[in-house]
């Protein structure tokens, strides 16, 4: 609580101005003095109202004309109510140094003493004030960073594991393979083609009732062991197209399956899909 201490200034001065005035002065030396006294008479008025800026004008003015002591406590005063406690305690201090032995000495240090107290909250007030402005002016600058926790953020989309790398040693193995594959698969279709022959000249003799003769138990047994190897080459071609088939697939390079991921997100949810060609 600001408990501020008015006194009517205004009755001071009058009676100090009328204690200095001569009893017979020159005209030159009067008018100083009468247009001081008229300047403190309105300032008293102005005071007493509380229109303490315009009495400080007046003070002020009157002071200038007739320099008495008793004017700056005036103008103490005023200062004082009007919030300005260091010009206060200038005017203050100056009355004392001016008046040691003023009859209201113990009054004008108590105002001292209220407008010191007065100055000190008056500067940590705006020390706060500006601690607090410069507080919010860096919290607008940088704003205070949120924990991950607190705030959701789209999630990353989840790695595929690495998948193998393809070896160029198993597609040549597999097209080689298979390229033998297909050479048996000729020798085989090859045998078979001469078994038939030889067959069909037995099947004709047969036919004709002709004379068999050690050439045609040669061809005999030449069509059945190439009927054999036929079979065998057909077999073994086809298990090495196979294997060789098997070999290149695995030896060829193989496109990433695509991949999706989901999460939230401030107001919903974001999804990414992630597909390799």
């Amino acid at each position: 609580m600001k408990l501020r201490l008015t006194v009517p200034v205004g009755l001071l001065i009058g009676p100090l101005l009328l204690a200095v005035v001569p009893t017979a002065p020159a005209a030159a030396a009067d008018s100083p003095l009468k247009e001081a006294r008229k300047l403190t008479s309105a300032a008293m008025v102005e005071y007493n109202v509380g229109h303490f800026d315009r009495a400080l004008e007046l003070y002020t003015q009157a002071y200038e004309r007739y320099p008495k002591p008793a004017l700056l406590f005036d103008l103490g005063q005023c200062h004082r109510q009007l919030g300005h406690f260091e010009r206060a305690l200038f005017f203050f201090h100056g009355y004392l140094r001016e008046q040691p032995s003023a009859p209201n000495r113990a009054l004008a240090e108590k105002l001292l003493e209220d407008s010191q107290r007065q100055l000190d909250a008056q500067k940590a007030a705006e020390a706060e004030a500006e601690a607090k402005a410069a507080e919010a002016s860096r919290a607008q600058i940088a704003p205070p960073v949120q924990s991950p926790a607190a705030v959701p953020g789209p999630s990353l989309p989840a790695q595929p594991p690495p998948a193998a790398l393809p070896s160029p040693l198993l597609r040549v193995v597999g097209l080689t393979t298979a390229g033998v594959g297909v050479a048996l698969v000729g020798g085989g279709v090859f045998a078979g083609l001469r078994s038939a022959s030889l067959s069909k000249e037995v099947s004709q003799l047969s036919t004709q009732q002709g004379t068999w003769t050690p050439q045609y138990q040669s061809d005999y047994q030449s069509g059945k062991s190439l009927a054999t190897v036929a079979d065998v080459l057909f077999v073994s071609g086809a298990v090495a197209i196979a294997t060789g088939a098997a070999l290149v697939w695995f030896g060829w390079p193989k496109a990433a399956p695509a991949t999706a991921s989901f999460g939230p997100v401030p107001g919903g949810a974001s999804a990414a899909l992630v597909a390799r060609f």
